[in-house]
């Protein structure tokens, strides 16, 4: 299914960036973005995750590894862990929709 995630610079007032998750976790996600970005970058993210209804959630972290592709022409896939949530909702709705799609870790 579609997910869609909007990036930002950490602190930025306005999202910048359009891509899709891959995966994701109660502590981080893999996604793509037309542009890479470095390990380390600190990051905010909103995401909109698919299902009966649209659970959105909105996190910082920091990037912490690119996925190599031999494709180097089309977007790029990198790694992030979540560092903290925006509120305690957002991390209610991401566990909750863990749980119910049955992936939620041990």
């Amino acid at each position: 299914m579609y997910t869609l995630v909007r990036v930002r610079p950490h602190g930025q007032g306005r999202y910048c960036w359009t891509g899709h998750i891959y995966d994701v976790s109660a502590g981080g996600m893999r996604f793509e973005l037309d542009q890479s970005l470095d390990p380390g970058t600190q990051i905010d993210v909103r995401a909109m995750l698919p299902g009966a209804h649209h659970i959105t959630f909105n996190a910082t972290g920091r990037i912490v590894r690119l996925h190599d592709d031999d494709d180097v022409s089309g977007p790029a896939r990198m790694g992030m862990v979540f560092d903290e949530f925006r509120h305690g909702t957002d991390e209610d709705r991401l566990s909750q929709y863990l749980s119910d799609v049955g992936l939620k870790a041990a």
